[in-house]
């Protein structure tokens, strides 16, 4: 017999589940302990394809269609759509199905990279519309009612707007008025509420974007549910919204070979939410505030409150705030995740976020609490970190879909000021693109990504040299001076 092939993959998985660390990380059944024993004991036997009585996925007739029916009523939509390849195709098949190649679409800066990618796969041209900036914690914040109105007024063709709320800190825009300013124009709301799936199920948390009058939402469950990774949902909201189309749009960007197991496991996050949500919400926060009056007295680290100005944060999300300290996001991650067996969701130069759910323990929350005590006390405070925030002119032209694979040079990042980026830039997570395709690098890009880098941030979008020197895909412009393609 040959030699056994490896299993890397595996092998990864079991060191990980081993190591025994609490799980403050999507997805939200927490390594299992969402799931009762029935449905962990069947998943297996779930992974079955469209057999008899199992209705279809892109013809959807059956108990597929009723239980996404039944998801619509719960979350006061006119219809929703299951979707097992993740809140991004839900983004894609919005984009698709409702605007044209060529229209032009508000969007906020600080999105998702799944929506840069929907607006070149489509040929769509943003009007990006730029956030706020807290100093006190080194936050974006949602762009203003002005901001928006602003860019209405300057591009009156836009066919309609894509928001990202809540973000990954649990900051929420305001919706209401937005929407009513779109609409009273003509013009579409989609919102993209990935991280809010759970705010539907306790009135301790902000109101849903359906509630404030979006068009369309896309919902991730598995960030904050009981379901798989992959799981989300898509929600119809208002008339506007051409239903048929938008079906045929998530039929041609989905697999033709849809995981049971996914939509099993959507339908299981709604009905345990739905029959057990608002008491186990409600314990959750109450955990949580408990939590936050104790951290409350470090003396270093922070605690970001869940109001920030007038607004709301997602209260079961917990950001733990250094740039008092004499560490960034990413050192106090590492020390938590080797010294104290905790795996936050994600960091950066000046934060640890983590994603709370009703699968955690109150003995995770205390053992959480407790090592971040512990922390504090071992650190030094200093002068408060400042932080160069990169996005301030909004301006970018998305390149076309083939112009940006097709385009190959490289530079050094270091030489790339002025070039115009042929790369979707991203530290993942949060996956908020710091330079996106068509846009012209400047000096506070380079220098707020050279400080990512030395911070120990992953970088999606830079490569690494045969001498080790950080470089960046940029377009290709014709100079007849230096006698071609440079």
């Amino acid at each position: 017999m040959g030699k056994p092939l490896d299993t890397p993959l595996i092998d990864a998985l079991n060191n990980f589940i081993s190591a025994g660390r609490i799980p403050m990380h999507m997805p939200g059944h927490k390594q299992g302990k969402g799931f009762d024993a029935r449905f962990k004991d069947n998943l297996l036997e779930f992974d079955l394809t469209e057999l008899p009585g199992l209705d279809n996925f892109h013809r959807p007739e059956g108990a597929i269609s009723e239980s996404m029916d039944i998801t619509a009523k719960v979350f006061g939509a006119r219809k929703s759509f299951f979707l097992v390849n993740g809140s991004t195709s839900g983004i894609h098949a919005a984009f698709l199905s409702c605007f044209k190649r060529g229209d032009e679409v508000l969007v906020n800066r600080n999105c998702h990279i799944s929506v840069i990618h929907a607006l070149m796969l489509f040929g769509i041209k943003p009007v990006f519309v730029m956030p706020e900036y807290d100093e006190e914690y080194n936050l974006a914040l949602p762009s203003r009612l002005v901001s928006w109105k602003r860019a209405l007024d300057e591009h009156p063709d836009v066919k309609g707007a894509l928001v990202t709320t809540p973000d990954y800190y649990g900051i929420c825009q305001p919706l209401a008025e937005l929407a009513g300013l779109l609409h009273a124009n003509g013009k579409i709301l989609i919102v993209d509420e990935a991280h809010g799936a759970h705010f539907a199920f306790s009135g301790k948390f902000p109101e849903t974007a359906l509630e404030q009058g979006a068009d369309i939402c896309i919902q991730s469950f598995h960030k904050t549910l009981n379901a798989l990774t992959q799981a989300a949902v898509l929600h119809v909201g208002s008339e506007r919204v051409n239903v048929e189309k938008l079906r045929r749009a998530i039929s041609m960007i989905t697999t033709t070979s849809p995981s049971y197991i996914i939509m099993a496991s959507m339908e299981y996050a709604r009905k345990v939410a739905v029959e057990e949500g608002a008491g186990r919400y409600d314990e959750l926060i109450n955990h949580l505030e408990k939590m936050k009056t104790r951290l409350s007295g470090m003396e270093n680290l922070r605690v970001v409150p869940d109001v920030i100005g007038k607004l709301k944060r997602d209260p079961t999300r917990i950001v733990i705030d250094t740039s008092l300290t004499n560490i960034t996001g990413y050192e106090l991650y590492d020390m938590l995740y080797n010294e104290y067996r905790i795996a936050a969701e994600m960091c950066d130069y000046c934060h640890v976020v983590f994603i709370a759910t009703i699968a955690d323990t109150p003995d995770d929350l205390y053992k959480v609490t407790h090592a971040l005590l512990k922390i504090d006390r071992s650190l030094g405070k200093t002068r408060k970190k400042s932080f160069d925030f990169p996005f301030k002119t909004g301006k970018c032209s998305i390149p076309e879909l083939y112009d940006f694979l097709d385009s190959s040079v490289k530079v050094g990042l270091t030489d790339a000021e002025g070039m115009t980026s042929a790369e979707l830039v991203t530290p993942y997570p949060p996956g908020i693109p710091v330079l996106c395709p068509g846009e012209v690098i400047t000096r506070d890009h380079i220098k707020y990504l050279d400080r990512l880098i030395r911070s120990g941030a992953e970088i999606n979008g830079l490569s690494t040299d045969e001498k080790g020197q950080r470089t960046i895909r940029v377009v290709k412009t014709y100079s007849k001076e230096e006698g071609g393609f440079q």
